[in-house]
């Protein structure tokens, strides 16, 4: 039987039958996949604990008929201190969410794999979860293709100007008030949210705890995010529902 190796995180798990579990796993190799953990249900089973959301670990597989099994599982990380913190964990699904809905099975994306991983390292260690959350969404964008274009607008290439600015998800990016008829998707907002955006653009995860931003900008980039990531996915991220709930505070802001 043949059989291969993935760095993986667990996305997804859907009981199966009685004991199994059926696993969305995130790959740096192969990409997205889906995978039978035979027996995963059962108190004794060597592989229960990994076949579980948030699980990073080097998994090993049998390739079957129809899903291929999970047979061995080394776990590099369970993220305990995400598990221990419900804030966390709403943010820490989102990101997994949007991950799944950002990718097609079988088609390797190690750069957001890459950034998927060191999000939740950092929010692990303590990172600020709004800013992880807004920051893993910009990133992503860019990395697949989307980048949000703030620093001229997509139309005639001038710089934007003045205290308020307008981003169109539609457009990809700034469009300037000089450019005639706006799209119907244009969003008003600060010229803070721009700066914000191309502080993430050109910054890492573990750079993103020092970024300060002032009053009011998290509320603005949340919702400029939201429906950024909603052109390109068609659907509502459910899980930001799950952050709504219980979220309890703003991006920081400057006192």
């Amino acid at each position: 039987m043949r059989t291969y190796k993935v760095n993986a995180i667990v996305l997804r798990r859907a009981n199966v039958g009685e004991t199994d579990k059926i696993l969305t796993l995130y790959s740096r190799e192969r990409g997205k996949l889906s995978a039978i953990a035979k027996g995963a249900r059962k108190p004794v089973s060597r592989i229960a604990g990994a076949a579980e959301m948030l699980t990073f670990g080097k998994f090993a597989l049998a390739v079957g008929r129809n899903l291929d099994v999970v047979t061995q599982v080394d776990v590099r990380e369970s993220f305990p201190d995400i598990r221990r913190d419900i804030r966390k964990v709403a943010h820490a699904t989102y990101l997994l969410e949007l991950a799944d809905q950002l990718t097609q099975e079988h088609e390797p994306t190690p750069d957001l794999f890459d950034l998927l991983l060191s999000a939740l390292y950092v929010l692990q260690n303590g990172g600020n979860a709004e800013v992880l959350s807004r920051g893993f969404e910009v990133k992503a964008m860019d990395l697949l293709g989307y980048r949000p274009h703030v620093d001229a607008c997509v139309r005639c290439g001038r710089p934007p100007s003045g205290r308020e600015v307008r981003l169109s998800p539609s457009a990809g990016g700034v469009i300037c008030g000089e450019c005639g008829h706006l799209p119907d998707d244009a969003i008003n907002v600060s010229r803070a949210v721009v700066v914000a955006i191309r502080r993430f653009l050109e910054s890492e995860p573990p750079d993103w705890q020092s970024l300060r931003f002032a009053r009011g900008v998290g509320a603005q980039l949340d919702n400029v995010m939201k429906w950024y990531v909603r052109y390109r996915t068609e659907r509502e991220v459910r899980s930001k529902q799950f952050i709504g709930a219980v979220e309890t505070g703003p991006l920081k802001a400057e006192s």
